[in-house]
């Protein structure tokens, strides 16, 4: 009310300073129409400017300085704290089935790969938890803390692929793993790091063949730069908002698998040596 009661004075002032003006100077009434069109669009500007620079202040440059320092922080050491078993991670015993003991086996080094693989700043940490969640309620599988500096931006999940739970006599050899990624901050990381986490992620999980190793290799690109995209999308038509990604690969895991084969053959448990880099 204060600032209307104002902008009333100024605009009554303005207006006796501009009659003085034209009786003193004989101003024609046509030039004292357009200058006085135009000193109200520099005002009408100058009051969208205002309120631009409220508006992005407010929304754009929410202060982010603690998550910032803690992203260009020192990287997280991960420590995983593995479950022995299913069970002793939580999960409820009658639905674990013969397909979650090799799901549950088969990634018992996924956070050791991803360390080895990803670039500096990102750590992933195994939980000793294994009662994940699904769409229609709990589930069972294997979670992890994502890091990227020293700040804990996300969780992850590794449970049964959908369609290996839906296949009726499959072979037995037949795995399928779905993988789900849930990261905040992502608008901070550089696009190079988010890209190659998303990229690492479907190309372990996701179906590989050595014999169309680019083609596997250019498709876990293109589901990751598709991913990006739409992040980067919802993160402009709602700048007031801090979205998050949600990643979901499913496949059979051939790569992750490939890996294990190679450190088993070489006696090499990563979890022993720590489980990240080196």
């Amino acid at each position: 009310m204060g600032k209307q009661i104002k902008l009333y004075i100024t605009v009554v002032v303005a207006v006796g300073i501009a009659s003085g003006i034209k009786s003193l100077f004989d101003i024609p009434d046509l030039w004292m129409a357009v200058s006085a069109i135009a000193v109200i669009g520099v005002i009408a500007l100058m009051q969208v400017e205002s309120r631009l620079d409220k508006i992005e202040e407010k929304v754009l440059h929410k202060d982010y300085s603690g998550v910032m320092a803690k992203l260009e922080g020192e990287r997280h050491v991960p420590r995983h704290q593995q479950p022995k078993s299913l069970a002793e991670g939580g999960a409820i015993a009658s639905w674990i089935t013969p397909d979650h003991e090799t799901l549950f086996h088969d990634f018992r080094w996924f956070g050791a790969v991803l360390n080895k693989h990803l670039t500096e700043p990102w750590a992933i940490e195994e939980l000793p938890t294994t009662d994940a969640g699904g769409y229609d309620g709990p589930d069972v599988g294997r979670m992890y803390d994502v890091w990227y500096g020293s700040w804990k931006v996300g969780r992850m999940q590794v449970t049964l692929g959908t369609g290996l739970r839906m296949s009726k006599g499959k072979s037995p050899d037949k795995r399928s793993a779905f993988l789900e990624l849930d990261v905040s901050y992502l608008r901070f990381i550089p696009y190079q790091h988010a890209r190659g986490l998303l990229y690492e992620l479907a190309l372990m999980v996701g179906d590989y063949h050595r014999d169309k190793d680019e083609t596997c290799r250019a498709k876990a690109q293109a589901l990751a730069a598709n991913a990006l995209a739409g992040y980067l999308w919802e993160a402009v038509r709602s700048p007031d908002l801090n979205p998050a990604l949600d990643f979901i690969v499913e496949g059979s895991y051939d790569l992750l698998r490939d890996q294990n084969d190679h450190w088993e053959k070489h006696g090499y448990d990563p979890i022993v040596h720590g489980g990240d880099r080196g």
